[in-house]
């Protein structure tokens, strides 16, 4: 009889461990968000916890940090219109070609605004503020197509040039860019699978990066850089990648520490980007270890070299 109560009582309590674990695992990590309180940790619990109890007060939590970290012009802003202009010249050709990248840097912008708690508008009666992105350049790339199809896509090398500008009442921030937009030529692979369904997103995987990079530089700058690395978390679902570049070249230090904590947070699948911006940043080429990337940040003593 006694055998038999303690081995049921050894299977009541592995029930209970185990039908616990993940309440418990919840709970230690709301417990270590509100330890920290930052837009970061309570990204972090609401990636890995989004059905919990204290999710609508992490998301709470999360927006009003994040509106405390706008820049002062900025704080009241509440709705934005989007304006994408954009227009190649052809090389050796009058032929011009529009809105082959505008959906998507559009898209980009939208979905980074809409995290900061703007609401994006259609009306510029009812903008408060606009984000104008400028895209222009030459196209210098080769026609694509078999015959009977539409051979209307551009693989280029050439420089595409434009800006990114936010303005709100007196206030403006304004990033201009000059670069290469890719390769001369696409991958066989990329052409041959690209073809068939969006011809013109093979110029866009060449010239979207720097426009991201230039959108997520500004919006950064107006709402502060923690949103940015608050935004690794849900970058992943949305393929938003200029937040990387815009961090590194932001170089703020009150973003290493949460950075540093990413590092160490292979159930996200954040922390291969955490690295690389911290290494773009930093200069630094240490490895996937939290614990070195602490030692360096203490022997620095809070501080970033130029």
């Amino acid at each position: 009889m006694k055998k038999s109560a303690a081995i049921l009582l050894a299977g009541l309590l592995s029930w209970g461990l185990g039908g616990c674990q993940k309440p418990l695992t919840a709970q230690g990590d709301w417990e270590r968000a509100q330890a920290r309180r930052t837009p970061v940790a309570y990204e972090r619990f609401l990636r890995l916890h989004p059905d919990s109890p204290q999710a609508a007060q992490a998301r709470q939590e999360r927006d009003q940090l994040l509106r405390a970290g706008r820049a002062a012009p900025f704080r009241d802003l509440k709705r934005v219109q989007v304006v994408v202009d954009e227009e190649y010249v052809q090389a050796d050709s009058p032929a011009r070609h529009r809105n082959l990248l505008s959906h998507m840097a559009a898209y980009g912008a939208e979905q980074l605004l809409q995290y900061a708690g703007i609401e994006v508008v259609a009306d510029s009666a009812l903008a408060e503020g606009v984000l104008a992105v400028e895209l222009g350049g030459r196209l210098s790339g080769t026609a694509y197509g078999e015959s009977g199809q539409r051979p209307e896509f551009y693989w280029t090398g050439a420089a595409v040039q434009g800006a990114v500008t936010l303005r709100s009442g007196g206030a403006v921030i304004r990033e201009e860019f000059a670069g290469s937009a890719g390769t001369p030529e696409p991958p066989k692979h990329l052409r041959i699978r690209l073809y068939q369904t969006t011809p013109n997103l093979i110029v866009s995987q060449g010239g979207l990066a720097p426009v991201e990079e230039k959108i997520a530089l500004v919006i950064g700058k107006a709402f502060g850089p923690q949103l940015l690395v608050a935004y690794l978390y849900p970058q992943e679902k949305e393929k938003f990648r200029g937040t990387n570049d815009a961090l590194a070249r932001l170089k703020d230090p009150q973003t290493v520490e949460p950075l540093i904590e990413m590092v160490d947070e292979q159930e996200t699948g954040v922390y291969d980007d955490a690295v690389l911006i911290l290494r773009a940043m930093t200069g630094q080429k240490l490895e996937f270890d939290p614990g070195e990337w602490r030692e360096w940040w203490a022997q620095q003593g809070g501080e970033l070299g130029n």
